[in-house]
C-alpha cells in the first residue's frame, strides 16, 4: 500500500512543476486536478535486452520439505495395519475396579498398569481410574473395545515408559477419556497435562471412535504422534493434539475443539523443530489459539482441513466481499460457538496454519477462517499441484517473512486485510482469486514506511505463469516495494475507488515481457511498465469516471474486439499489456459500449504508450 508520506515528500515538488502541467490539466469530479498529466503519445525509445529482463528475476527459493522423513519411515506398516495375532492378555473394566486374563498387567484398585511388551485387548469402564503403560523399551499395543475411563486426578491413559505405544480403535467401537481435573498445573512440574499423556511415540489407527474431554490437553506426546485412522473427537481447554517432535496423518477423522492451539509440533530444541506432515485425512477444528502450529515445516500432500480460530474473521469493520463467490459461512469448521479457554486467557496468536520454518501443500483442500493470517510462515511457503485452498482472514490471507511461491492449484482469499504478504513473490501457475481491504500483493521486507519510497534490495513479484485475479478495495492491488516482473500468466487487477493508492504500485522496475495483464483504478498514484519491456503495453487515463460494471473494450483498427473487461469499481485510468499490441499498428480503446466514458485511437510507437491522464509520478521516475 503507498503511504500518504509519498505524496506529502513531494508537494514541494509538485508545486514547482504546477505551471508545467496546468495547460494540460483538466478539473474532473473525485480527483485530485494536481497530480493529473495530459499525454498523447510515447515517442521514446530504449535498449531492451534479454538481460534487462532477467536481471530482475530471483533465484528460485528451495524448498526444505525434502528434509523430512519419507512416508515409509512416517507410516510404517504396523503403523497402518495391526497385526492380526492373538492378544497377550483381556483386560476387562468394571467402575472401580478392573479384571485381567493374560500376562504383563498389574492392578491396583481402579489403577491398572501394563509393565511389559505385548498386545493387549481393553473393554468396559473405570468411573475413576487410570491405565498407565510403564514398560521400559518395549513395544505395547493397545486394542481398544468401547473403553470408557474418567479420572479426576491424572491422565485416563497414561504412557509413562515405552518404546512405542500403539492404540488401535475397534472396529465400530465408541471410546472415551475423560480428565475431570480442574485445578492448574503446578507451572515447571512434569503431570501429565492430558487426557491422553505419551512419554513416548505415539500412534493411532483403527476403524473406530475416540472421543476425549479435558480441560488441559487431549493428547501429548513428549515424541511424535502418528495417526492413520479412527475418529478422535477432541474438547480440550489447551491444545488439542500436541507432540514434541511430529504429528504425522495418513488418514482418519480428527474433529477437535481446542482453547489453546488444535494441533501443535513444538520440536525438541531450536536445532529439531517439530514439524506436522499429512498425506490425507480429516481435519476439523475449533480452537482459540493457533489451528495447527508447527515450530518447523507444515507440509500436507493431501487431507481435508477445515480450521476457524478465535471465532473466525471479523467481517463487521472490514471489507466485505462483493464478488458475492460464496459466502463466508461456508469458510472454516463445522463447529459453532467459541471454545472454552482453560485459565480464561486465549492465545495470543490466532492464525489457521503457522509455520516456523515453512508451509508446503501440494494437494489436499483448505477451508480457513482466522481471526489473524489464514496462513502464515517465518520463513516461505509453496502452494503446488492440485490443492484447493479457500481462505478468509482477519489479516493477511497467506504471510512469509521470506518468500511465497505458488506453481499450481486453486487458491480463494474471500476476505483479507491483505491477499499475500512477503518479500518476494514467484507466480508461475495455478488459479487465484484475491478479495483484499488493503493489498492484494504487497511486498516488502518490513522496513519503515518513511524508507518505501526508494526501491528495497532483494524484494521482487515475479509472475510466469498462471491465472491472477485481484481485488482491492483501499490498497494497491499489486503492490511491490522493489521489483515487479510479468513473464507470463492472465493477471487482472481491480484497483481502489481513490487516488491515494493505484492497480499497480512498484518501486523499482516494473518490466513486462509476456502473458496478459488488464488493471483498472485511479490515474493519480498508477503506475505502468517501463520503456525496458519487451512486450508492448499502453497506460490510458480517462478525462471522466466511469462506474463500476462499465466495460473497457480494446479494439484493432479493423474494428475487432481485442479485449474487454467490466471493472469491479469506478475508474479513470487502464493498464494493459498484451501479445495483441505490436508495434505500428493502430488501436482504439473506449470505456463503456458507445465510449461514453471516453475514448483514444492510438498508434503503438514504443513499448509503453500512454494515453490521456497519467500520473505526474513520470517526472520522477526512469520510464
Amino acid at each position: 500500500m503507498k503511504k500518504y508520506a509519498k505524496i506529502l515528500g513531494l508537494i514541494v515538488t509538485a508545486a514547482s512543476i504546477a505551471s508545467m502541467t496546468a495547460g494540460c490539466s483538466s478539473s474532473k469530479s473525485g480527483s485530485s486536478s494536481a497530480s493529473e498529466v495530459q499525454v498523447t503519445e510515447e515517442h521514446t525509445t530504449s535498449d531492451i535486452t534479454a538481460a534487462t529482463v532477467t536481471a530482475n528475476i530471483p533465484e528460485p527459493v528451495r524448498s526444505l520439505s525434502d528434509t523430512l522423513p519419507p512416508p515409509e519411515e512416517l507410516f510404517t506398516t504396523k503403523d497402518i495395519s495391526p497385526p492380526l495375532v492373538e492378544n497377550d492378555a483381556e483386560i476387562n473394566l468394571m467402575g472401580s475396579k478392573a479384571e485381567v486374563e493374560g500376562t504383563g498387567v498389574t492392578i491396583e484398585g481402579s489403577t491398572v498398569t501394563i509393565t511389559s511388551e505385548g498386545i493387549y485387548s481393553i473393554s468396559g469402564e473405570l468411573t475413576n481410574g487410570q491405565i498407565i503403560i510403564d514398560a521400559p523399551e518395549a513395544s505395547v499395543h493397545l486394542k481398544l473395545n468401547n473403553v470408557n475411563i474418567t479420572s479426576g486426578t491424572s491422565a485416563p491413559l497414561l504412557i509413562n515408559d515405552a518404546k512405542k505405544t500403539y492404540i488401535t480403535l475397534g472396529y465400530n467401537s465408541v471410546n472415551s477419556l475423560t480428565d475431570g481435573r480442574s485445578d492448574a498445573i503446578p507451572e515447571g512440574e512434569d503431570i501429565p497435562d492430558a487426557a491422553l499423556f505419551s512419554r513416548d511415540g505415539l500412534t493411532i489407527n483403527g476403524g473406530g471412535t475416540l472421543n476425549i474431554k479435558g480441560n488441559y490437553c487431549g493428547i501429548r506426546s513428549k515424541d511424535d504422534i502418528v495417526l492413520t485412522g479412527g475418529e478422535l473427537n477432541i474438547t480440550a481447554g489447551c491444545d488439542g493434539i500436541k507432540a514434541k517432535d511430529y504429528v504425522a496423518v495418513a488418514d482418519g477423522k480428527l474433529n477437535i475443539t481446542a482453547g489453546g492451539d488444535g494441533i501443535k509440533a513444538s520440536g525438541k530444541d531450536e536445532n529439531a523443530p517439530g514439524f506436522v506432515y499429512a498425506e490425507g485425512g480429516s481435519f476439523d477444528i475449533s480452537s482459540m489459539g493457533d489451528g495447527i502450529q508447527a515450530e518447523g515445516i507444515f507440509c500436507a500432500k493431501g487431507g481435508d482441513f477445515r480450521i476457524t480460530t478465535a471465532g473466525g474473521n471479523d467481517l463487521s469493520g472490514g471489507y466485505k466481499n462483493t464478488d458475492k463467490e460464496m459466502s463466508p459461512d461456508d469458510i472454516g469448521s463445522s463447529h459453532t460457538g467459541l471454545p472454552e479457554v482453560f485459565g480464561g486467557e486465549a492465545p495470543n496468536s490466532k492464525k489457521g496454519i503457522k509455520a516456523g520454518t515453512e508451509f508446503n501443500i501440494s494437494g489436499g483442500t483448505f477451508s480457513i477462517n482466522s481471526a489473524d493470517d489464514a496462513l502464515h510462515s517465518n520463513g516461505s511457503v509453496f502452494i503446488s499441484g492440485g490443492s484447493a485452498v479457500t481462505l478468509s482472514a482477519e489479516d493477511d490471507g497467506i504471510h512469509a517473512d521470506n518468500s511465497i511461491s505458488v506453481s499450481g492449484g486453486m487458491l480463494r482469499i474471500f476476505n483479507a486485510r491483505e491477499g499475500f504478504e512477503s518479500a518476494v513473490m514467484d507466480i508461475s501457475g495455478g488459479d487465484m482469486r484475491i478479495f483484499a481491504e488493503d493489498d492484494g500483493i504487497n511486498a516488502g521486507d518490513g522496513t519503515p514506511s518513511s524508507h518505501k519510497e526508494d526501491p528495497v534490495e532483494g524484494v521482487s513479484v515475479v509472475i510466469s505463469g498462471g491465472s491472477f485475479y485481484a481485488n482491492a478495495i483501499g490498497g494497491d492491488g499489486i503492490d511491490s516495494n522493489g521489483d515487479l516482473t510479468i513473464l507470463g500468466g492472465d493477471i487482472t487487477v481491480n484497483g481502489p475507488e481513490h487516488g491515494m493508492n493505484s492497480a499497480l504500485d512498484c518501486n523499482g522496475v516494473f518490466i513486462v515481457s509476456g502473458g496478459t495483464l488488464i488493471a483498472t483504478g485511479y490515474h493519480d498514484m498508477a503506475d505502468h511498465p517501463s520503456q525496458s519491456s519487451t512486450q508492448c503495453s499502453a497506460s490510458i487515463g480517462f478525462e471522466t469516471i466511469s462506474e463500476a460494471g462499465m466495460p473497457f473494450v480494446l479494439e484493432d483498427e479493423s474494428g475487432k474486439e481485442l479485449l474487454r473487461y467490466a471493472p469491479m469499481h469506478s475508474y479513470d485510468h487502464v493498464v494493459i499489456s498484451t501479445p495483441l499490441l505490436e508495434k505500428g499498428k493502430t488501436y482504439k480503446a473506449y470505456a463503456g459500449d458507445g465510449g461514453e466514458g471516453g475514448s483514444f485511437t492510438f498508434t503503438v510507437s514504443d513499448m509503453v504508450t500512454r494515453q490521456g491522464l497519467q500520473t505526474y509520478m513520470d517526472k520522477f521516475r526512469d520510464n
